[in-house]
């Protein structure tokens, strides 16, 4: 178990003067995925280096996150420009806490980066190794978005067993490969998906496991309040003349994504990496995305990544 900075030992590849590693997300509801990233995370970092602002001040929010920092936001129920402001505070947070920590990472509650366990058991220890002068400033794990397959995957998600112990297929999507760790100054977009960083360093054993399709009937419920709170935003896609976005359409998607099979067992696909590479371009003006979009099908994760989490 990982503790305080006294407890971190010493690293030379880090700057002493800061604490290894720190995680951040802002979270509404959302109980079990904050259960999840906390135990991930915790296990990880340590809990004191894990910070979760909770919109509304859930109280279970903090007995979930007992042993983080847990930061009371007010709700705003008009959610008016809602993902642009909380990505503007979440952006100058993750900036101001390089100050203090070597490593920042930061994204939403259903998401969580991990190390390919054939490389290590450690994401303090691996990025350590990404450290110290010449090392990238800002990394992008891998994407992997799960999709669960009812039929092929029936055993449910219960407390105390691991999520890819039950839910091993997911699809490509460059979307969710995000800038989401920095050790330097950083804007972010809304959304996390990109950032004002130039340079890309998409990190071949870090991946993002992106959560949103974990399971069927979660899905349903938890996309049904996502849209209930765009509409609150934005106006009922039926009443108002708006561009449809990815909460409008994520159950369609996730229902086609859910009937199909596994091509293959495998997290290698180096065409796509280079796809990805090659399509890095330059975004609204100040932003970088990198290409790829969305490859057709599914996949199957290699067992050795249910012990992760």
């Amino acid at each position: 178990m990982r503790g305080t900075m006294t407890q971190w030992g010493r690293d030379d590849r880090m700057d002493q003067t800061r604490a290894p590693m720190m995680a951040m997300t802002m979270v509404g509801g959302d109980h079990f995925f904050l259960s999840r990233w906390v135990e991930y995370y915790g296990r990880q970092l340590g809990r004191e280096n894990l910070y979760v602002l909770s919109h509304g001040g859930d109280p279970e929010h903090k007995r979930i996150a007992e042993g983080c920092n847990v930061i009371y936001l007010p709700f705003d129920p008009s959610r008016k420009n809602f993902n642009q402001r909380r990505w503007q505070m979440l952006s100058r947070l993750t900036t101001g806490f390089t100050s203090f920590y070597n490593w920042v990472l930061v994204g939403d509650v259903d998401e969580i980066v991990c190390v390919d366990p054939a490389v290590s058991d450690s994401l303090v220890d691996y990025m350590a190794g990404l450290s110290g002068r010449g090392g990238p400033r800002v990394v992008t794990p891998f994407a992997i978005e799960m999709v669960h397959n009812p039929k092929l995957e029936p055993e449910p998600i219960t407390p105390g067993r691991n999520v890819l112990d039950v839910r091993r297929i997911f699809r490509l999507n460059a979307n969710y490969a995000k800038p989401c760790i920095t050790r330097t100054k950083i804007d972010i977009v809304p959304g996390g998906h990109f950032a004002n960083h130039p340079v890309l360093h998409l990190d071949p054993h870090l991946y993002l496991f992106h959560l949103r399709f974990i399971d069927h009937d979660m899905t349903e419920a938890r996309l049904a309040t996502r849209r209930a709170q765009r509409n609150i935003q934005s106006g009922a896609l039926e009443e108002v003349e708006r561009e449809k976005t990815g909460w409008d359409t994520a159950w369609d998607t996730y229902k086609a994504l859910s009937k199909e099979k596994p091509r293959a067992e495998t997290v290698d696909f180096p065409e796509f990496r280079k796809e990805m590479v090659d399509g890095w371009r330059q975004k609204k003006v100040v932003y970088w995305a990198p290409g790829g979009a969305r490859p057709k099908g599914v996949y199957r994760l290699p067992e050795r990544f249910k012990t992760l989490f």
